[in-house]
This record gives C-alpha cells, structure tokens and sequence, in this order.
C-alpha cells in the first residue's frame, strides 16, 4: 500500500488503495462536466483504513457472496459460527430498559419511509443486524469481541466504535459487554481511556500495530455507546457504564480537542499544524448534545465544541457548497473560519472533497435536527436533499461515491460508480427534507435493503448503513 503521509503522524481511518466498478448496482452514464475518475484505472489510496469495495469489477451484488480469505483463513473460518459461539457466551441477565424496537417521535417535519410498514422496517433492522453480526464479529485472540474490517484479522477503533453502537441500540449486551472487555485491553498510549486505532492478530493475540495512538471517530462513537449502555443496562452492575463514559469523554476534550478553537482534532497525535485540522465526518452533533448533558461540569466545552462544528458546517454553505450543501473530508483553520484543504492532506487527492470520509456527514449532520430541534445547520442539510435528488433524477444508484467540493466544480462527480457507504446516509438526509422528499426517501429505502445491496457488501457500508436503517426506522433514540 502507498502511504501518502508518513505513519508516524497518523492516527486516523481513510480510505485505502481500492479499486472496483460499481456497475453491477447502478452505473449509468455521467452527465457531468470534467475529468471522471473510473474504479478500474483510478486508485482510492488512504493512509489507514480500507473503505470501499476492495477488488476489480466487484459489484454491490458480487459482494454478498462469502470472501475468498474467509474461506481460505483457518484462523479465521466459520463466520456464523463465530457468531454463534459469541451469542452463547455466558451472561447474567439484565433487563434492557429500551429493547429493539424502540420508536421514538423525531423533530415535527422530519419523514419515514411511507411505502412499508413499521413492523416491516423494523424486520429489515434486525435482518441486517443478524448478519452484520455473522459477517463481522469475531473473537480470535481471546481478548473480547471485535469488528473484522478487512481480510487480514484486524480491526480498527472505527469499526469497534460502530460495533459498540449497534449493540447497544439492540439491546445486545453480551456482544456489547465482550466488546467493551476488548477496548479496555487496546488504549493509546497517549489519551489513558482512548482506543488505539488499529490491531492485528499476531502470535495468538490481537496486537496494536502501526502506532498506538487514537482516531476521534471510534472514541466519540465509544464515549456515546456507553452512554446508550447507561440506560439500556444501568451503570451499578459490573460495569459503571456511566463513569467509563466520561473517562472516555474527558480524555476527548482533553487529547483530542484543540481549546484554542474547540475544534475536534483527527486524534491525540494532532498537534502543531495537525491540531488545526478537523474531519467533517467526526461532526457526529448528536453525540455532542449527549456529551454536553451528561458531562454538565464541561457542558460550555462540549457546546463550544458544537458550535465550531456549526461555524464550519455553515461557512462552507456560504462559501462554495451553496447549491449543494457538500462537506469536504478535511477541513483547516483558515484566519477566523474553517476551508476544505488543498491538495492531500492525510489520504489523497480528494481530501478537500466528498469523498470515503464525508459520505457520513449527511447523516451524522442530521442528529442534531431529527433528535434535538437544532435547526442551526438545517439549510445546508436540506438543500442536500433537493439537490441530491435532482442530480440523480431520484435514482439511489445514481449517486455517486466521490463530489468535487474544492478540486473541481462543487457538486460534479469525479467517479461514474456507486457506493452503498455513499448511498445509505443520503436516507438520513432525506427525512430532512420535507414531503418533497417523499418518494425520494421509499426510493432510498428499499435501495439499501436490498433492491440495490445485498446484505453483505463491505465493512464500511455495511457498517453505515446498519446506523442509517436504525435512524430512519425511527429507532434512533437519544441517551
């Protein structure tokens, strides 16, 4: 792999050298002007993680079938029996205060699917999770259960925060508890209750590998999983959910915060120039708002924290996403506001684009809205959604998995192939959008269960999509 930024300044996920034609789950001509970057011939080369589909010519359908590396990696074989031996592992039972499903009422105007039922909706959330789990859970080395990410026994702090997430929403203690045993087996060595970003399987263990320092995705996913853990379980049995929630929140603020502008940093390894770079796809406001509430003796920090991602959020709205409300990957404090970066920064070319990192950010830019009323970056949000849907002429696989936002003229694609990791979040971003966004929304739906995607297709959107599927089910509630 080519790594585009020493290792040693790395803390981070990112999209890896991948390259696959997403034809067989959309395609169609582009339309638009420039240069079009094509899976075959185009590399996506990243500093960390691999997100996207990994092979040439492999569609979202190919990919339901099982990887050759599971098949032929004995210590890794059996999926659904791992998933099997992690179910049956034994555990004192605790009631679940707020088991699957759990409806909620989002804020007044936010939307659902109206082409299926509630009950249906909910039937796909557990489908997928069913097999999230046997695709992805794994416990090879003793240490406790965490997220196969790729095909080489190795995980990253990302996935285990995702993983932590999902578990919790579904009232899944056991895996939820296992995993939670592995993140305190795999700290930074710099943030004492942050999680080292990568391991690997090595010498009967899962090792850190590749610097053991932190990413700020999987530990603001951690910090909120245990909240959600807080309430579905209580914090006086085994473990105090509650207080290791804020050890982990008060190491982000501390280690992964820079207070001179309260922006969110990639990781404890940021400082310098680095302290002065954000990731848009770290935006995640509903887990502020939650932090904010639950940590009250640093609630002005946590707000602090918000409102920056609001400045920035809204700046780029002002100043060069006005027509479609697009977020790069990067971001860098420039004078007194924050401005996609030029060239590469961590990963490549596409860093001050929408690209495999802020393909989240329709999503996570939601919570605020859909949750708690903020309507604070709501323009920006719903002018993605009418503009997504004109681009695409309301086709799900017409969406494409790469946007100019700095590099080229914002809004046209740079890719002429589809991504479900770049699909599903635009659902969150279409309950946003009023009835106008109706059919647009049932299209997305019945896309990414299965009229476009299978239930297995690749780590990062299935992963994606599972927290898409419980949002727009409705399933989305707040600790």
């Amino acid at each position: 792999m080519i790594a585009v930024r020493p290792i040693a300044l790395a803390g981070f996920t990112l999209a890896a050298l991948t390259t696959a034609l997403l034809g067989g789950c959309g395609g169609g001509g582009e339309d638009d002007t420039g240069p079009t970057e094509t899976a075959q011939n185009t590399p996506r080369i990243g500093l960390r993680v691999q997100h996207g589909p990994s092979s040439p010519g492999a569609g979202a359908q190919e990919a339901q079938s099982t990887d050759a590396a599971d098949v032929a990696d004995a210590t890794d074989a059996a999926p659904d029996q791992q998933a099997a031996a992690i179910d049956a592992q034994a555990e004192s039972v605790t009631a679940t205060a707020r088991p699957f499903p759990y409806h909620v009422t989002y804020t007044s105007g936010a939307i659902k699917p109206n082409n299926v039922s509630q009950s249906a909706m909910d039937g796909k959330v557990t489908t997928h999770y069913n097999a999230w789990k046997t695709n992805y859970l794994r416990t090879l080395g003793g240490q406790g259960t965490w997220v196969k990410y790729d095909d080489t026994n190795s995980t990253v702090s990302e996935a285990h925060g995702y993983g932590m997430v999902l578990a919790a929403y579904m009232g899944d203690k056991t895996n939820f508890d296992s995993m939670y045993g592995y993140f305190t087996k795999h700290y930074s060595s710099n943030g004492p209750h942050l999680m080292s970003w990568k391991q690997t399987y090595s010498g009967g263990v899962m090792k850190n590998v590749e610097g053991n320092d932190s990413a700020t995705d999987g530990d603001l996913d951690i910090a909120y999983s245990l909240l959600l853990a807080h309430v579905q379980w209580g914090s006086s049995g085994s473990i105090n959910y509650q207080a290791r929630a804020l050890e982990v929140m008060h190491d982000i603020l501390k280690y992964e915060v820079n207070s001179t502008y309260w922006n969110l940093t990639p990781g404890d390894w940021a400082s310098g120039g680095d302290a002065n770079h954000t990731r848009p796809s770290d935006f995640m406001t509903g887990h502020i708002l939650a932090f904010a509430k639950y940590d009250s003796a640093n609630a002005s920090k946590w707000n602090n924290v918000y409102n920056t991602i609001s400045q920035a959020v809204n700046y780029q709205y002002g100043h060069g996403s006005g027509s479609t409300g697009l977020m790069p990957d990067f971001m860098v404090r420039s004078g007194s506001n924050w401005v996609p970066v030029s060239g590469t920064y961590l990963e490549s070319k596409h860093d001050g684009d929408f690209n495999y990192n802020s393909c989240r950010t329709p999503w996570r830019l939601a919570m605020s809205w859909l949750n708690n009323g903020k309507t604070d970056m709501l323009a920006p949000q719903q002018k993605m959604a009418s503009w997504i849907k004109g681009k695409t002429s309301g086709k799900p696989t017409g969406i494409r998995a790469g946007y100019y936002v700095k590099n080229g003229t914002n809004g046209s694609s740079y890719v002429n192939y589809d991504d479900l990791s770049f699909t599903a979040p635009m659902a969150v971003n279409a309950m946003m959008g009023g009835s106008g966004a109706q059919s647009w929304l049932n299209s997305l739906w019945t896309s990414i269960t299965g009229g476009n995607y299978g239930t297995k297709v690749d780590y990062f959107g299935d992963a994606i999509r599972m927290h898409v599927l419980l949002t727009v089910s409705g399933n989305w509630w707040t600790p």
